[in-house]
């Protein structure tokens, strides 16, 4: 089965204190459970795959979730974001330039 879109949310988690922090420090397992979850409430299972992902390497940056197949990076600190993504970029298809990472971020 394919799917239209396919999220990875990075869980990476490094030890406390590492100088560039880690996207599970920071709440992604928490963000990760809620867009799966919000993806079935909406019916978009088999639609649209929510995944956890090993080290994304913007961990300074994170939580951080790309959006395939348009290889959208997102910064999302949390699950207003997280809502967001899910409702405007996964269900409408709509990129949201505000947590969008920047080129230079790549």
């Amino acid at each position: 089965m394919f799917y239209e879109h396919h999220a990875f949310v990075c869980t990476n988690e490094r030890p406390e204190g590492h100088k560039r922090g880690s996207c599970a420090r920071k709440g992604s397992e928490d963000i990760r459970n809620y867009m799966k979850s919000l993806t079935k409430e909406l019916g978009l299972k088999g639609d649209v795959r929510i995944n956890g992902a090993g080290c994304l390497d913007r961990c300074e940056l994170g939580p951080v979730v790309v959006v395939y197949p348009e290889g959208i990076w997102y910064r999302v600190p949390d699950r207003k974001a997280a809502d967001r993504i899910v409702r405007e970029h996964l269900l409408e298809g709509k990129i949201i330039k505000e947590f969008q990472l920047a080129d230079s971020d790549r």
